[in-house]
């Protein structure tokens, strides 16, 4: 498997979009034609079902755009069901311990580096006939564990957590965290700021990348790519969607 996402991440920065509002493939195409690396498929908090979420990130792994699935939280059941039907990658919320990241960490990973299920068969590497040893040798290295960083707790625990062996990726949801930290959306504030600050340093320390969603601000945003936090979640497609049909009125009626 070649310019994966853990490839292009050590090099520039890699935007992503969250899948909320469609219920067909067709996104995943659509995102590679418009730029993006990778889709954001969520079980905590999107509407979509498993198969739907399934079908698009195989629909991801086709086009090249990477499908990564927020899990509702860190069990190993529903973690070992989406890596076994199309996602290259997990991203697990509310992890404010290393002892939570080194738990997440092993489920991405087979024995012996980690604890992750052999499925009967793992259709995001195609039907041609291969083994269990040699899937597991292709995916162990691209399969990205991300994990979310979003509460005073796990700021003060950042560099352990970052220090956890099989975490790829530390993603800062920024919306929860400004709520946590008692400044609801204040994504400039001093505190969130420091904060984002905190987590890229500890990433960069550990060879592990940082990354954030929820800033709606493009300049905000350039702030912390800016800060070296390259796995981005630029938005979701509901709101692109309003945004771009909202312009669109507005241009046609000149009603600006």
């Amino acid at each position: 498997m070649t310019n994966t996402l853990a490839e292009r991440l050590k090099t520039r920065p890699c935007f992503g979009v969250s899948c909320r509002l469609t219920r067909t493939t067709d996104i995943a195409a659509m995102l590679r034609d418009c730029g993006y690396d990778w889709m954001f498929l969520d079980l905590e908090h999107g509407p979509l079902s498993m198969d739907q979420i399934t079908q698009t990130a195989l629909a991801g792994v086709e086009a090249g755009v990477t499908p990564l699935v927020r899990m509702a939280d860190a069990a190993p059941g529903p973690i070992h069901r989406v890596l076994s039907n199309g996602a290259m990658g997990i991203i697990v919320p509310h992890v404010d311990d290393p002892e939570t990241a080194a738990a997440v960490a092993r489920q991405c990973r087979f024995p012996p580096l980690g604890e992750r299920s052999v499925p009967g068969i793992i259709p995001q590497l195609g039907y041609m006939p291969r083994t269990f040893a040699d899937a597991a040798k292709l995916l162990d290295p691209v399969t990205m564990c991300a994990v979310m960083i979003e509460s005073r707790a796990a700021v003060a625990a950042v560099d352990e957590i970052a220090s956890v062996e099989g975490i790829d990726i530390l993603f800062v949801g920024a919306s929860d965290l400004t709520f946590q930290l008692g400044k609801p959306s204040a994504y400039g504030d001093p505190e969130v700021v420091d904060a984002m600050q905190k987590v890229a340093e500890a990433a960069q320390r550990h060879g592990k990348i940082s990354g954030f969603g929820g800033v709606a601000d493009a300049t905000m945003a350039r702030r912390y790519i800016d800060m070296g936090m390259h796995f981005v979640l630029a938005g979701n497609d509901q709101t692109m969607f309003l945004q771009g049909a909202r312009a669109r009125l507005a241009a046609l009626t000149g009603n600006t």
